[in-house]
């Protein structure tokens, strides 16, 4: 499982006051991965469209729908592997299925279960359905697809690396999901994003204040505002 540090409930009442993108930003500022890594691709979308951040470790599972299995996980070591995660727990499904998904994993039943065991949220790259009655229980979803029917659902794997929406998932990764998406929060960094996340408005704010000021805005006036953007920022680090 990843390396996971103790992180208090207001570390993640931190998190969470923010959205998916400002976390984006503030990665930007560490020296810790490319830029273009650690989010999912667009297909994994929230379907509550107004959902507000979420953030928990994930619980890792894998599964298929396309036929009946022998042996699947049983229904005891899937809610055993739940709860071997520290809440608040996601759940992320890799949908053996992909990209052609032809069964929900999650729906009513499953949504509540996940929730009675510390889940705050499910992300898949397969398909969910029930869609009111999750959004009804407060259990939100980010899924590549909506589909009917479970279909021969069953879980395969827990709690092993997968692959979903581009990116790999170990068990007890850190993540936060909104209606922008989900992304990755490396555990070394998740104490110093809320901080860079209030040096990121001020310095946005110089662009922005302008345009709404009123004023009539020109190259030289986005040129002054963006110096002193830039200065917010040291580029050593130091101030976070």
């Amino acid at each position: 499982m990843a390396d996971q540090p103790q992180l208090t409930e207001a570390d993640l009442d931190a998190l969470r006051a923010l959205d998916t993108p400002t976390i984006s930003n503030c990665l930007e500022r560490l020296p810790i991965r490319p830029w273009t890594e650690g989010f999912m691709r667009p297909e994994i979308r929230s379907i509550m469209p107004e959902q507000k951040t979420v953030v928990g470790y994930a619980v890792t599972v894998t599964m298929s729908a396309v036929r009946q299995s022998d042996k699947p996980v049983s229904r005891r070591d899937y809610w055993e592997a739940i709860l071997a995660i520290p809440a608040p727990r996601l759940v992320v499904v890799h949908d053996r299925d992909y990209p052609n998904p032809v069964g929900s994993y999650w729906g009513e039943v499953q949504g509540n279960i996940a929730r009675a065991l510390g889940a705050v949220g499910a992300i898949t790259d397969g398909g969910v359905r029930d869609l009111k009655e999750a959004e009804e229980i407060g259990f939100p979803f980010w899924a590549k697809e909506v589909l009917v029917s479970h279909a021969y659902v069953h879980p395969e794997s827990v709690n092993e690396p997968i692959d979903v929406g581009g990116i790999t998932v170990q068990p007890g990764d850190l993540l936060a999901a909104d209606r922008h998406g989900v992304i990755n929060i490396p555990f070394e960094a998740a104490t110093r994003i809320p901080k860079i996340a209030v040096l990121e408005a001020e310095s946005e704010g110089y662009i922005i204040d302008l345009c709404q000021s009123g004023v009539e805005v020109t190259p030289d006036l986005l040129d002054e505002a963006s110096v002193k953007r830039a200065a917010v920022f040291d580029g050593s680090g130091a101030a976070y």
